[in-house]
C-alpha cells in the first residue's frame, strides 16, 4: 500500500508541476517576462525531484508549497472572487501539492504489525 500511495502522490505532483510550468511558460512567452516562469519551473521541478528521491523530504516540501501558495494567493482571492471561483482556484493550486505531500508522508510511515495475543 505505501508504494501505491507513493506512486499516486508522485503522479499527482507531476501533473501539478507540469500544469503550472506550462501555464507560467505560456504566460512568459506572451509577456516576454521569463524570470517568474523560470523560478516556478526550478521550484516545482526541483520539489518533484526531491520527492522522487527522498519521499519524506519531498512530502514536507509539497505541503510547504501548498501552505505558501495559500498564504500568497488567498488574500487576493477573497477580495476578487466569489466562493465557487475560490473553490476552483483552491482545487488547482494548493490542493494537489497538499494531497501529494500528505500521501508521500503517509507512504513513508513504517507500520509495525501488532503482536498476536496469546490466550493461556
Amino acid at each position: 500500500m505505501p508504494s501505491v500511495m507513493r506512486r499516486v502522490a508522485l503522479v499527482l505532483a507531476l501533473v501539478w508541476a507540469g500544469w503550472w510550468v506550462f501555464f507560467a511558460s505560456a504566460d512568459a512567452l506572451m509577456s516576454h517576462e521569463f524570470a517568474g516562469a523560470i523560478t516556478l519551473a526550478v521550484v516545482t521541478i526541483g520539489t518533484l525531484a526531491v520527492a522522487w528521491k527522498w519521499p519524506a523530504v519531498g512530502g514536507v516540501l509539497l505541503v510547504l508549497a501548498s501552505i505558501t501558495s495559500i498564504g500568497m494567493w488567498a488574500p487576493m482571492w477573497i477580495r476578487r472572487f466569489d466562493f465557487w471561483q475560490i473553490l476552483v482556484l483552491f482545487a488547482i493550486m494548493p490542493l494537489p501539492p497538499l494531497v501529494a505531500g500528505v500521501l508521500l508522508l503517509l507512504s513513508t510511515h513504517r507500520h509495525t504489525p501488532a503482536r498476536p495475543v496469546h490466550v493461556a
